[in-house]
């Protein structure tokens, strides 16, 4: 656009044409005064505080300050105020407007093999670079410590022997449009092409650092509170409340700017830091005394639950969602209400009146068949399906920040409320109503003393939860901090909660950074006294878990000093290479990057929270949140705790009473019993027992009354105080004892189990009813009745008998892999439950008298006088599930035979919940069996499809001949047809159900997910591992336990 203007000068010609752009850009503080500076001068400013900070002269903030004023005041005097195109080089992983390039060190490794043609097999640099964490293949020892574990530094060493270039020509405009041409590449034809343009134009020095953004770290230093700081005075405050780095820099371009009040304040859709829960260093007395100070006399007790921080912005029928650390999962949840696997689904939760509110919580997976949550990580796996039965997203609200109600002006921001008053309006119903098993609150109760955290506290440890946040209720809400306001509460957190384990060191995980070169964890193990026998000098180890954190670095020096040339590289390939003396678990187990013999080993005292079934390792279970206390070179490795005595720690309960001392302060330190006889692993028989009314009989319950999780526990508990035993699978059959499989409905997996294992499965008002009536109620009623599988006198069964039971003493009853899917106990769903439709929980607009935009004004101007109410329930009296969990651990079978128990003849029919394949495959398919009508794709192929329109590779295959862990998969795949299941060799297959990957090489796993995007039916990729125990446990085991 063109527009006329009276000429200065005056004359003939009194008017002269500009443009409106033109003007524009002459008056823009921001444009640029020159071209775009060369990357090489930035990369000078780097190199420089490198070299000081190496000779120790810049080791002070003070003189790493003034090199980045320096850099930021030529910029502004040769190149302009915008500052933005510097600012997301020095801070790559604060970039938000950036994709990520999903490239970490070994991806790029094989990418700079393929660009520099390196054999991968022969090449001893193709080794170094794919091995760069030891750089194991060096022999030059002063190169190898200063390379090994940083990857830009062992590239930027190959590249200089091979590159000619002096000079970087490319400036930093450049660089960035290449960056962005790197996140937006979606194959590797695209990747190499930019790193071959690199190795052909960038000088190896200057590659050092292209190398560490793409890797999102440059070091130095240089966080974002300290770049941010050099570059304005109040850029961290407007940072807490706005994690862009473009606003940032457009908003404060120069130091002369001020900060306008307006420009610190909430806003939807401006990405924020959240506040964080100080981790509980002193005694718990303490902390309630801190709590209570102040007007407010009560607390707040949350659990911490095992999720992703997720904050919701929405904005009409706009959504966004944020991690804490600023990552954007719109596109996974859903930006509006027609798309993503959340928003379509809680939408009709907000009022109407409700125009922009901003929401923090956690984002949970919750199963709805199981009826519980599901395990960290998974939640991301989702998919969108309208599938009642399928895994879904949870997001569980535990605070508000801002609201604007629908015409209003300006919105209001409620960090600077307290807690008490976000609390009031948050569950004032007037922002929003929950959806069960969609939009929920977050649990919580009030507490005035140690006590009420004593029972909360004891609920998450029977639950198995993760812990507790305790919060003041006068507290603020500090953007981007933590403070005393907030304290976490973790078992692990307490000397006297937890076990402590004296363990062996057989393996090392290379470290990366500060520990390159040197371990960043251990392997560890505990010795099998029953496979050993020290009279013939053979000893026999089982792994325990991996441990990274306690041990400084002087320590992990010590122990490098110990083990020098005595360590081997684990060959994944040539397994027969690697220890026999060592038992790693089902399948493959966790293999470190490196082993030693036990004899040249070390004692390493560790500590966690509980014991937890895992199949990754030797011993069958895991330790949760290990650390390691103490270390000791020259202590005997006789004094390692066995296997049989972590047995009988696992069977032992919580330790109530010293969860009782430490909660009030008085600490009474006790030995470990050092016995090496396994205890019991079943809690004992009251005297009582045998008077109730359910003594003697096992249940196995899969739903509860109503389709909640708190529902199957309450049932649970109702059975466990009338003398009835939980158990989590299927049991062994016993002619002195009866099961009861307790549920509504038998159209899921594990109820389709208990009908063929011949259990009898009743209702949970079956219960209800006859512990209400005092008595054991006949089942001649058909209401109580799901599926009576074994008839008794007319499909009834006796009121109040009594059974005799056996004592028992070491589990000796139960099948030795049966247990192992008691964590994967498969609930059902109430089809009319309302939670599944989210109209359902939506009030009648009708009903409402109160004017809604009079409600959220009330809201918004709320100063804190009212109180919301919160009860506690407690939970107590049920069986320890470490104990049920692994009670398997304790018998001792010598031979094992793994087969599908007989259909009984009067089973009933029920239909699968996975549609049966079509057709059959060259092999006659076995009718019957665990993995009956599954389909499965072994994933040994190396090229997936082309139809697949997945692009993989075949150069940058580990597999370039085809051929990948044939020995593994040949077993797989006898395994599978051998037990009713049916392989196809077409990854498209439309019937497939499930890909097995290999546990030594998962490289496909995303392009296999990708490729499930336009599917209906999303299959399940597990590892190999699943098929092993799946099969020794006689049932399907709960896929999400061995994602890759």
């Amino acid at each position: 656009m063109e527009i006329k203007i009276k000429s200065e000068d005056g004359g003939e010609n009194e008017f002269k044409t500009v443009s409106v752009t033109q003007e524009r850009d002459n008056q823009d503080p921001l444009r640029a005064i020159g071209p775009s500076p060369p990357f090489h001068d930035f990369c000078k400013v780097l190199n420089l505080i490198a070299a000081k900070k190496k000779t120790k002269a810049c080791s002070l903030p003070a003189n790493r300050r003034k090199c980045l004023l320096n850099l930021f005041d030529d910029w502004r005097k040769k190149y302009g105020n915008d500052l933005y195109p510097c600012i997301r080089l020095l801070l790559p992983a604060e970039d938000r407007e950036r994709p990520t390039y999903f490239l970490k060190e070994f991806r790029l490794a094989r990418l700079y093999c393929i660009a520099l043609g390196l054999d991968r097999k022969t090449s001893s640099t193709a080794k170094r670079l794919l091995n760069w964490r030891s750089d194991a293949t060096d022999t030059n020892q002063v190169d190898k410590e200063s390379t090994a574990g940083d990857f830009a530094k062992l590239l930027f060493r190959e590249i200089s022997s091979r590159s000619l270039v002096n000079k970087t020509i490319f400036s930093i405009d450049d660089i960035n449009k290449h960056l962005d041409s790197l996140a937006a590449a979606d194959t590797e034809a695209k990747r190499l092409e930019i790193i071959k343009i690199w190795l052909n134009e960038v000088a190896p020095a200057d590659h050092l650092w292209l190398i560490k953004i793409v890797l999102q770290d440059i070091g130095l230093g240089l966080k974002e509170n300290f770049v941010l700081k050099c570059f304005h005075h109040n850029a961290i405050e407007l940072y807490n409340v706005c994690t862009d780095l473009k606003i940032i820099c457009h908003t404060l371009y120069s130091p002369d700017v001020p900060l306008e009040d307006r420009a610190v304040t909430l806003k939807s859709f401006n990405v924020f830091k959240p506040m964080l829960a100080k981790r509980s260093a002193k005694d718990l007395p303490d902390i309630v005394k801190l709590m209570t100070s102040g007007r407010h006399k009560e607390f707040l007790i949350e659990e911490k639950m095992d999720g992703e921080r997720i904050q919701i912005h929405k904005s009409g029928e706009q959504y966004q969602y944020w991690s804490r650390n600023g990552k954007n999962y719109t596109d996974l949840y859903g930006a509006n209400p027609a798309t993503g696997r959340l928003t379509p689904y809680i939408h009709s939760a907000f009022k109407p009146s409700v125009d922009e509110v901003i929401l923090d919580g956690e984002m949970l997976a919750w199963d709805p068949v199981k009826e519980k949550i599901m395990a960290f990580g998974t939640v991301k796996s989702l998919t969108s399906s309208n599938n009642r039965e399928q895994p879904r997203a949870l997001f569980k609200v535990f605070d508000i920040l801002y609201l604007r109600g629908k015409g209003k002006p300006q919105g209001t921001s409620f960090i600077n409320k307290c807690l008490f008053d976000r609390r009031a309006v948050m569950e004032s119903g007037r922002v929003f109503v929950e959806i069960k098993t969609r939009l929920e609150f977050c649990y919580s109760v009030r507490g005035t003393d140690t006590n009420d955290i004593k029972k909360s506290l004891e609920k998450v440890l029977e639950e198995r939860g993760e812990g507790l946040i305790i919060k003041r209720l006068g507290s603020t809400y500090q953007l981007n901090g933590r403070s005393d306001d907030w304290y976490k509460v973790k078992p692990e957190y307490m000397d006297e909660l937890g076990e402590t384990f004296e363990v062996l060191a057989v393996g090392g995980y290379w470290g990366r950074g500060k520990r390159g070169g040197t371990f960043g964890s251990f392997l560890v193990a505990m010795i099998d006294n029953e496979n050993s026998d020290p009279s013939q000098g053979i000893f026999r180890y089982r792994t325990l878990c991996g441990v990274g954190t306690g041990l400084n670095l002087n320590e992990t020096k010590q122990i490098m000093t110990k083990l020098e040339g005595k360590y081997t590289e684990w060959d994944k390939k040539r397994t027969e290479r690697n220890p026999d003396w060592l038992d790693l678990g089902p399948g493959s187990g966790m293999t470190p990057d490196v082993w030693w013999h036990w004899k040249d080993s070390f004692l390493l005292t560790i500590k966690g929270a509980e014991i937890i079934p895992s199949s990754a390792y030797g011993c069958r279970c895991s330790i949760r949140f290990p650390r390691s206390i103490r270390f000791d070179i020259e202590r005997d490795i006789q004094e390692c705790m066995s296997y049989e005595e972590l047995l009988g720690i696992a069977g032992k309960p919580h330790d109530k009473e010293a969860l009782s001392n430490n909660l009030s302060g008085h600490v009474r330190k006790r030995k470990r019993n050092e016995s090496s006889q396994p205890t019991s692993s079943l809690r004992p028989l009251k005297r009582s027992d045998s008077h109730k009314m359910f003594f003697g009989v096992e249940f196995w319950v899969l739903q509860g009354l109503e389709g909640t999780a708190e529902s199957k526990s309450e049932l649970e508990v109702m059975l466990n105080h009338n003398g009835g035993k939980i158990i989590h699978t299927i049991p062994r059959p016993a002619p002195d004892r009866e099961h009861f499989c307790v549920t509504r409905r038998t159209d899921f997996w594990d109820a389709e189990k208990a009908i063929r294992h011949g259990l009898n499965l009743v209702h949970p008002q079956w219960v209800y009813d006859s512990v209400k009536a005092g008595y054991r109620i006949g089942l001649s009623s058909a209401k109580y009745v799901v599926n009576m599988a074994q008839a008794q006198d007319g499909n009834t069964i006796p009121e109040h008998t009594s059974v005799t039971v056996k004592e028992e003493r070491d589990s000796e009853d139960h099948d030795d892999s049966a247990d192992k899917q008691s964590n994967a106990t498969c609930d059902g769903e109430d089809p009319q439950s309302e939670a599944e439709d989210p109209q359902s929980e939506e009030e009648d607009p009708e009903s409402e008298e109160e004017d809604p935009q009079s409600e959220v004004e009330d809201l918004q101007s709320m100063s804190g006088d009212r109180r919301s109410e919160a009860s506690a329930t407690e939970n107590g009296g049920r069986d320890d599930d470490v104990r049920e969990d692994l009670s398997h651990l304790a018998q001792k079978k010598v031979e094992r035979s793994v087969s599908e128990p007989e259909k009984p003849s009067d089973c009933k029919d029920v239909p699968s919940l996975i549609d049966k394949p079509s057709g059959i495959g060259s092999r006659a398919q076995v009718k019957e069996g665990i993995f009956y009508p599954l389909v499965f794709y072994l994933d040994n192929q190396p090229i997936i499809p082309q139809k697949s329109n997945v692009a993989i590779d075949q150069t940058v295959s580990d597999d370039p001949d085809g051929t990948k862990s044939n020995q593994l998969f040949d077993r797989v795949s006898q395994l599978i047809e051998n037990h009713g299941g049916r392989i196809v060799s077409d990854v498209n297959d439309a019937d497939t159900t499930h890909i097995i990957l290999d546990p030594n090489d998962t490289s496909r796993y995303i392009d296999l997910i990708r490729m499930d995007k336009d599917r209906q039916k999303r299959r399940r990729l597990v590892l190999a591992d699943w098929v092993f125990e799946s099969v020794e446990s006689e049932s399907c085991l709960y896929e999400a336990d061995y994602l890759p």
